[in-house]
């Protein structure tokens, strides 16, 4: 089994955001939320935009009108029309169960920082990410959640529908500057004690740590019915390898530092995390949850773009 460099640490009990900025105002803070506020905007806007559609249809359908069958639900609610377009099952959603609640659940944690080169960092992208999502599921009157993390949940605020709930998230992710190691199985299995009923949960996260806590993780939050998405987000230079001279790496979740030819590791590296990210697939697959690589260097709006519609396809949704 290929894994990722994480800590397998139990962690301590669930707390609140260390150095939360709340009290005081940061002109940092202020900075990152109005960047923040202006990415989602635009990436919102030019999903929008590129789907041809109402700002008063969004992305509603694809997270409300039918969610995926699960290993015990009422066969009669199946939708058999959805099922001859795209062999899969999936069930009807009825007027009492529109009200969906998505809850974002973003990686906040130490290896999150890369690069520290002065270009956005994998969590500046998740941020955008979840802040792009957030807006536009409150715009469909949906409610929208967070929940931050590292080795334990470190910021949680529950489900709106409140037009106003964005700027609170948008604020919780700008002020959040990551830090600490990951142990996202156990943050998955706290989050289960959280949400009392099925939504949609999108994890949006590098995952590097031990695969089979991944696979722990996701198991939890499938057994409750909730229809997990996980948005996989790796740094260009993570993907690609780029480096071309002696080379000093440091870890950013332990003490760890390697000089090296660059040279002789990339085909190894390449080799290594080709077959990480198939066992990270193959976790996803395990349990029923949707699986999508985000590479930094994809404009945020067409990265939305490219997701949502092919998920809206899976589902037999039509745009």
């Amino acid at each position: 089994m290929a894994d990722s460099p994480g800590s397998s640490a139990r962690p301590p009990a669930e707390r609140r955001v260390p150095g939360a900025r709340a009290l005081a105002p940061d002109p940092k803070v202020a900075e990152r939320l109005a960047h923040l506020t202006l990415t989602a905007t635009r990436a919102v806007e030019g999903f929008l935009t590129g789907r041809h559609r109402s700002p008063h249809r969004g992305v509603s359908v694809e997270f409300v009108e039918r969610r995926p069958y699960v290993q015990g639900d009422d066969l009669r609610h199946l939708d058999w029309k959805a099922f001859a377009r795209n062999d899969r099952l999936s069930l009807k959603r009825y007027e009492e169960e529109t009200n969906l609640e998505c809850t974002l659940v973003v990686d906040a944690s130490a290896s999150m920082a890369f690069p520290q080169d002065g270009r956005p960092t994998k969590y500046d992208y998740a941020a955008g990410v979840a802040a792009a999502i957030s807006q536009l599921v409150l715009r469909e009157r949906d409610g929208a959640a967070l929940a931050l993390f590292d080795q334990v949940l470190d910021r949680v605020l529950p489900a709106s529908t409140a037009p106003g709930h964005l700027e609170p998230i948008l604020r919780a992710l700008a002020e959040r500057a990551p830090a600490g190691t990951t142990d996202l199985g156990a943050v998955l299995g706290r989050l289960v004690q959280r949400i009392p009923r099925p939504g949609v949960i999108v994890v949006v996260s590098d995952l590097f740590g031990p695969v089979e806590s991944l696979t722990a993780g996701l198991g939890r939050l499938r057994a409750r019915r909730h229809d997990v998405i996980v948005l996989h987000v790796l740094h260009e230079d993570e993907l690609r390898f780029p480096f071309d001279r002696l080379t000093r790496f440091e870890g950013l979740e332990d003490d760890s530092r390697l000089l090296v030819d660059p040279h002789s590791l990339r085909e190894g590296y390449l080799a290594s995390l080709t077959a990480w990210r198939a066992d990270v697939r193959r976790a996803c697959s395990t349990s029923a949850a949707d699986y999508h690589l985000l590479d930094t260097a994809t404009p945020l709006d067409v990265a939305l773009s490219v997701y949502l519609g092919l998920r809206m396809a899976r589902l037999g949704v039509r745009a």
